[in-house]
Order: C-alpha cells, then sequence, then structure tokens
C-alpha cells in the first residue's frame, strides 16, 4: 500500500488516542479529594464574606449634576464572585497527598489516597511537584464550572455549607456521592468547623491580674 495512503489511519488512530484519553480535569490522583480541597478553600472564602449593599457602577453627571448608572446589588455582582475566587487556588499550598485510612464512607479501613491540609507549606521536592498539580487542577476545574458556579451564586442556591457538594458530586461528578465526599475530605478542613474551647475552662478559670493585692488576712474569715 502506498505510504500516502497510511497517513489517514495514522491520524485516525492517534484521534482515537486523544478521545479515550482522560480530560485535563481527570488528570489528578484522588480526584474527589482534590475537588475536596478546592472547595474547602471556596466554602472558607464564603465564611469570611462580610455584608455589603450595594456595588455602584454609576459614572459621569448629567447636566444636573446627578450620577446617572446602576447600583448592583453586591450578592449578584461580578465583584463578589471574583472576590471569592481569586484566592481560591492560591490557599492549596498547605495541602500534599497522602495514603490514610478514612473512618467512615465507602472507603472505610482501607488504604486510600486523600489531599490533606497539613498546616504548613513542605519544602520537600516531591510536596510541591504535588502543590503544583493540585494548584493547576484547581484552575482547571474552577474555570470549568465558573458559569455554573455563578449561577448558583446569584439564585441563592452557593453557600458555605453546599459548596463542596455542588462542585464536587452536581458539576462535576469527581465524588460519586456524600459519603465518598466525606471520606476524601481533609481532617483539617473538619476541625476548622469546631467552635474553639473556652480557654478560662480549659485553665481553670481567670489568672490573677499582675499588681492585684492579695486578701489581707482575716479578710477571707467567715463570719460568728
Amino acid at each position: 500500500m502506498p505510504f500516502g495512503l497510511r497517513v489517514p489511519a495514522v491520524l485516525l488512530a492517534l484521534a482515537g488516542l486523544l478521545l479515550t484519553a482522560p480530560t485535563a480535569i481527570d488528570a489528578i490522583d484522588a480526584k474527589c479529594s482534590a475537588c475536596a480541597a478546592v472547595a474547602g478553600q471556596l466554602q472558607t472564602a464564603l465564611e469570611a464574606e462580610k455584608p455589603r449593599n450595594h456595588v455602584d457602577l454609576r459614572g459621569r453627571l448629567d447636566s444636573k449634576g446627578v450620577r446617572y448608572g446602576k447600583l448592583i446589588p453586591y450578592d449578584v455582582s461580578e465583584q463578589r464572585f471574583t472576590e471569592l475566587m481569586e484566592g481560591v487556588c492560591e490557599g492549596l499550598g498547605r495541602y500534599t497527598l497522602r495514603t490514610v485510612k478514612p473512618s467512615e464512607g465507602p472507603s472505610a479501613g482501607t488504604d486510600v489516597m486523600r489531599w490533606e491540609n497539613i498546616g504548613r507549606v513542605s519544602k520537600n521536592p516531591r510536596a510541591k511537584t504535588l502543590r503544583d498539580e493540585l494548584n493547576d487542577y484547581c484552575h482547571r476545574i474552577v474555570e470549568k464550572q465558573e458559569e455554573d458556579l455563578q449561577k448558583a451564586l446569584y439564585a441563592k442556591e452557593l453557600n458555605s455549607t453546599n459548596v463542596a457538594e455542588k462542585m464536587c458530586i452536581q458539576f462535576s461528578g469527581e465524588c460519586e456521592d456524600r459519603e465518598d465526599l466525606t471520606s476524601a475530605q481533609s481532617p483539617a478542613m473538619e476541625e476548622e468547623k469546631k467552635p474553639k474551647k473556652d480557654k478560662e475552662a480549659k485553665s481553670g478559670g481567670k489568672k490573677r491580674k499582675k499588681g492585684a493585692k492579695k486578701p489581707a488576712k482575716g479578710d477571707d474569715k467567715k463570719e460568728l
């Protein structure tokens, strides 16, 4: 067979490989856990939001000295969405990939790979490679879900209590269900949700201030 007739067959074979190859978002280990880590950063951003009224888009003054333009509620503004998303991927620097045994979920008791927040930035070369992989994944999945996230946010269907389910189950299917998502979440995320313990209760009471006078002798005696 002439060489010229073989070229289309080679191209078809290459095209087939491209179609069957995993997509860019799938190209990461423990993808459910990776998605949960990204969602955890967005959850933190939503929890840290402060109430704001409107975004002032009014421009120049008209002939009567009145500004013309629009006042848009902050909740449904492009500015809000941008501010929420701008630091999501940058906040993943403390995550690394570990082999763990989840205590609950479909993988309970078995060794699985999970992205965990270790509370610090590791200087290990392997850890840096993993951080870069997770950061790249974050940008890809955020870009792919941008329209869905924005619509859900403006419709008040996205909040700090359901962002992981929206991103990892509904919008991407990275996690099969809630049990899969629960076992894939970093324990550090769960720890951040717990209320802080009362320091006074932990220390057994308030400490005496410096310079405070000790009670005089006899003041603490009971009256007869």
